[in-house]
């Protein structure tokens, strides 16, 4: 008796169970507001959260989220970004090795045109606002570094910045590819 009652259970509650959803976590992503900060040039970014899915590979998870760029919703409210649904698969990888996120881009050279914004000096600091902000929420990650297909250098000077940051080491590109 005790078998069939404990069979009809599992049998009622089993399907329940299977149907529960996914486990979500929150992550925030951050853009710029044309509501919270009217001033030219010098953006500061606001976060926005959202609930994704849950992965141990948050990182790589935050960044196709800012990728895609703000949602209808967050730009109702201000929120806008050179990034959209053109740049969502901008992200090939993303490495973090000692506190360090390692992020390799695809060529943004042949990026849709507003990508190209970031490279002025006022978008620069837009770029660099959004992708290391949402980055740097997580403990495991202070600092930041930028590859193209690879190649840090290609990054830097497309940013026009010229050099890879002395830390790189001759714009070491061992770290993108891991």
């Amino acid at each position: 008796m005790k078998v069939s009652a404990l069979l009809i259970m599992l049998f009622f509650v089993a399907p329940a169970a299977s149907g529960q959803s996914q486990q979500t976590m929150t992550i925030k992503l951050f853009y710029p507001n044309t509501r919270l900060d009217k001033r030219d040039c010098v953006v500061k970014v606001f976060p926005v959260t959202r609930k994704i899915p849950k992965t141990a590979a948050v990182a790589k998870a935050a960044l196709e989220q800012l990728f895609a760029g703000p949602t209808r919703q967050e730009k109702t409210r201000g929120y806008y970004s050179d990034f959209s649904e053109e740049t969502k698969s901008l992200l090939v990888s993303v490495n973090v090795i000692n506190k360090v996120a390692y992020v390799n881009l695809r060529n943004l050279m042949s990026a849709p045109t507003g990508i190209g914004n970031f490279t002025a000096s006022c978008g620069g600091s837009n770029f660099f606002g959004q992708v290391e902000n949402t980055l740097k929420q997580f403990a495991s990650i202070k600092k930041v570094f930028f590859a193209i297909e690879g190649d840090p250098a290609s990054f830097y000077d497309w940013m026009q910045i010229g050099e890879c940051p002395e830390e790189l080491k001759n714009c070491d590109a061992s770290n993108f590819l891991k």
